[in-house]
């Protein structure tokens, strides 16, 4: 399981369900590079085995962004 893959297990199912299918995969990836980009110690962890505490920050994090992007667009 790739990083990418582990940060976007950790979305709100709801989240996803709301974007469409052909948005999601783009939607996924750059969120994962922006974390990546802004938050590299943190995506570092998660190319190998994370920590509780690691997941609980990325769990807050990730969903936040889905949350913020989703109100901008009117999905939420």
């Amino acid at each position: 399981m790739t990083a990418n893959e582990k940060i976007i297990a950790l979305v709100k199912p709801e989240y996803l369900k709301k974007i469409p299918a052909i948005f999601r995969k783009h939607a996924t990836n750059n969120t994962c590079k922006l974390i990546a980009r802004e938050h590299p110690d943190l995506y570092a962890a998660f190319e190998k085995d994370p920590s509780d505490e690691q997941k609980q920050e990325m769990t807050k994090l990730v969903n936040g962004i889905f949350e913020e992007r989703m109100k901008k667009h009117s999905m939420l």
